[in-house]
């Protein structure tokens, strides 16, 4: 059996899982504190259940969400060695940052040394600033790393008042700008994500669980939870990319469709292209900073369940979340409250708010059925709005574009899976109005657990390796080395590659069998005085986002 529990803003899903069958599910209001509604989710859904009996739980939480959204990262800087031909002033960072003399060229050699005067009048500069964490990020490091490394130590002796980190350490990644955003969002963030990962591991063992526990990644796989302490900025997402996998499992192997989950607070939204998650191939952003991590196509729209409907100047406008819907407990009418009202959603009765409907309705000179119809019409109308710019990132994406290609039907899909608790009722609503194929699936409600549940783990590896240096580095935490024998072609550096693919895959606990494929394999030869000295071999292995299994119940069609 497996767990799968998903953090939404509003409620926590879990569900337990026994190959295609959904043997129980359960919902909890989520808590400020993400790893006690866990604890509550477990203690619920353990309930008649033998802790032996399960063996993996898989996380979706939003952790790393909540900490850039609410701005509780720890105080970080950046160190930035750009060399030639690259110039910081012009990039997207996310906090104070200061430049220095140095650099790496694209083979990992070093053309510029440090001047560690710099260094320290940068330590000096950010202790100023009450600044206590530094990342620092070279450009070509993943190619030799010894310029951050001779910076981190001399921090460590000099300054050991500040925590710092090598960019290398997070990431292989060419992208110079990406690289640095991530070694500061991995290093504001990890020691919330060890306190986090510590309390997992207390009420695991509090409940008598032993088994295996993995984080739901951004690009649909998953970590085990004590890798993702080192990589925290791969769990981003998780809440989104839950409900993709839930919205595939709940319905059919090659689905083309739109992904729509509604919740209390957010709604996510993305798209299966027959049967597969759509990947951002330019990587994923915080806050409009680039970041490197491989995530799906995924965007959440800040209107949910819990949205409240409000006047404003005689006028009908969508509120921020403050709390539950009327009709259960909360102060003011909401989306779900008028769900209610119109028969879409059993959850309470409509007579609890048919005052308050009506009421709002005068006010603005509408009969009750008027008013129902105009907050669903504004309601899709910025659902609508939001699906249409990310039909547009989407038609940009490799992959898309590719599909377009090949598949016979020249427009955009036509069918939308809906979740969440409004599902059938928005559903109904966007059937009429647009004429689509709707799919509400049998467990919409707990769809995300269920994704979490039945993920596989993903892993992506890139090799650079030059045989002039006999030296390798990869994209995946900056694994880098010497090279034990020389690599004459392609076949045999994508043999090496794919060796190191495999136990990289073994510490993730990635079974054999998990199915990968090749990205790209090139190699070129290095000439100097008319003769080769040696070649350079580029390789990128992965292994395909998707899930375990497809749930036996059929999906019901509005």
């Amino acid at each position: 059996m497996e767990i799968g529990i998903d953090i939404g803003g509003t409620f926590t899903d879990g569900v337990v899982i026994s190959g295609q069958e959904v043997l129980k599910s359960i919902k909890v209001p989520t808590g400020a504190d993400l790893s006690l509604s866990i604890e509550r989710a477990l203690k619920q859904i353990m309930k008649g259940v033998k802790p032996e009996q399960i063996q993996q739980i898989t996380l979706s939480t939003t952790l790393m969400t909540n900490l850039v959204v609410q701005n509780n990262l720890a105080k970080g800087g950046l160190l930035l060695i750009p060399g030639p031909g690259a110039n910081p002033y012009q990039g997207k960072f996310p906090c104070v940052y200061k430049v220095l003399r140095g650099g790496v060229d694209y083979r990992g050699r070093i053309i510029e040394h440090l001047e560690m005067t710099e260094v320290e009048e940068a330590c000096t500069y950010f202790l100023g600033k009450q600044v206590s964490q530094v990342a620092v990020a070279c450009k070509f490091s993943q190619r030799n790393p010894v310029l951050e490394e001779q910076i981190v130590q001399y921090i460590q002796e000099k300054h050991p008042e500040i925590r710092v980190l090598a960019s290398h350490k997070v990431s292989g990644l060419l992208n110079w700008v990406r690289r640095a955003n991530g070694a500061y969002f991995t290093l504001t963030t990890r020691e919330a994500c060890a306190v986090f990962q510590e309390n997992i591991k207390v009420t695991l063992k509090k409940l008598g669980l032993q088994c295996s526990v993995f984080i739901l990644k951004a690009d649909g796989g998953t970590l085990p939870l004590e890798v993702s302490l080192h990589y925290p900025l791969e769990t981003i997402f998780s809440g989104p990319v839950a409900s993709t996998l839930g919205a595939l499992a709940c319905t059919e192997e090659h689905i083309t469709a739109v992904v729509i989950d509604m919740g209390g607070t957010t709604t996510d939204i993305a798209l299966l292209l027959d049967g597969k998650p759509l990947l951002a191939e330019r990587g994923a952003f915080i806050n409009d900073y680039p970041v490197p991590v491989r995530s799906l196509a995924v965007t959440s729209l800040a209107l949910g369940g819990d949205t409240p409907l409000l006047l404003e100047n005689s006028q009908l406008v969508l509120g921020k979340r403050q709390g539950p819907a009327l009709c259960l407990g909360g102060p003011l009418l909401t989306v779900t409250d008028l769900l209610v009202y119109l028969g879409y959603s059993d959850i309470a009765s409509p007579q609890l708010i048919a005052a308050q409907v009506e009421k709002m309705a005068c006010a603005l000179q509408l009969t009750p059925q008027q008013f129902s119809d105009q907050v669903l019409a504004l309601l899709w109308a910025k659902v609508e709005g939001e699906l249409e710019k990310m039909f547009k990132s989407w038609e940009e994406e490799p992959a898309y574009r590719i599909w377009q290609v090949l598949s016979t039907q020249e427009n955009r899909p036509q069918t939308m899976i809906c979740l969440g608790g409004p599902a059938t009722g928005l559903g109904e609503f966007w059937r009429k109005k647009k004429g689509w194929k709707v799919i509400i699936p049998a467990y919409a409600s707990v769809a995300n657990a269920i994704g979490a549940a039945l993920a596989i783990p993903t892993l992506k590896l890139e090799l650079f390796a030059d045989t002039e240096r006999n030296t390798y580095t990869t994209s995946e935490g900056g694994r880098q080395g010497v090279l034990s024998a020389s690599l004459k072609n392609t076949e045999e550096a994508k043999e090496f590659a794919l060796k190191l693919f495999r136990q990289i895959a073994r510490e993730r606990n990635l079974t054999e069998d998990t199915a990968w494929e090749t990205l790209y394999e090139e190699g070129f030869h290095l000439v100097r005085g008319w003769q080769t000295t040696g070649k350079i071999f580029q390789i990128g292995l992965q292994t395909v986002p998707g899930i375990r299994a497809f749930l036996k119940e059929e999906a019901p069609y509005v």
